[in-house]
């Protein structure tokens, strides 16, 4: 009976966060495709040769919304939303980094970033951002984008405007292509990390809408006022 409850839960879940699912399933189905069809040097090159001053500028600045950082940020944002959102977000995102930083420097440490490797094997000559410090090993999956999805996510979940949930995946795509736009991963990293995010939140989502517990619906301001 608590198996089946799990998977109603889940479907309403998905169901009522179609705008940002739907089109996130499309987003692996199209990933799943070129990685595929394709080496992900190749799709690098293709990547790396689409840019402009514009976009250097923005995916430079982007980036950053995919920082660790932004677990905390986030988390005392929602403290001031309702306990049960600060927790789920704190959670998801401490054991995304945990599984993130588990497959970097452990399982996948001697991976190559997209300038080493190319340094190294190709002699394609990417075009680098200035001003964007480029790591060399650690690079799969790609922990910005894990972040990316966890906040995005959330903030899908919460919302009740489905125009909104469209809006957040589209910021987490952005950030995701960000890290291969400026050449800090390939295609492979940022879907797979993509993948970790949403699950987690997911995951930790469900988890806690089995604690009816009636403080994690006050907030740090609620509180207050009492």
């Amino acid at each position: 009976m608590g198996f089946e409850n799990d998977i109603l839960s889940m479907k309403k879940l998905l169901y009522k966060n179609r705008y940002f699912f739907v089109p996130y399933t499309i987003f692996l189905l199209v990933c799943g495709t070129l990685l595929l069809l394709f080496s992900k040097t190749n799709l690098h090159i293709l990547s790396n040769e689409a840019n402009s001053p514009f976009f250097d500028s923005f995916f430079k600045y982007a980036t950053y919304l995919g920082d660790g950082a932004m677990i905390a940020v986030m988390f005392v944002i929602l403290l001031f939303t309702k306990y049960r959102y600060a927790f789920i977000f704190l959670t998801a995102g401490l054991l995304t980094a945990l599984v993130v930083n588990l497959f970097k420097k452990v399982i996948f440490h001697g991976m190559y970033r997209p300038s080493k490797y190319f340094e190294l094997y190709e002699s394609y000559q990417l075009h680098l951002v200035e001003g964007v410090k480029l790591h060399s090993l650690q690079s799969f999956p790609s922990g910005h984008t894990a972040t990316a999805f966890n906040l995005f996510l959330m903030m899908a979940l919460m919302v009740k405007n489905n125009l909104l949930k469209f809006i957040f995946f589209t910021m987490a795509i952005l950030v995701a292509y960000s890290r291969v736009y400026i050449s800090q991963h390939f295609l492979v990293d940022i879907t797979a990390g993509s993948v970790i995010g949403i699950s987690l939140i997911v995951i930790i989502w469900l988890w806690f809408e089995r604690w009816n517990k009636n403080w994690l619906n006050h907030s740090v301001i609620r509180h207050s006022e009492h």
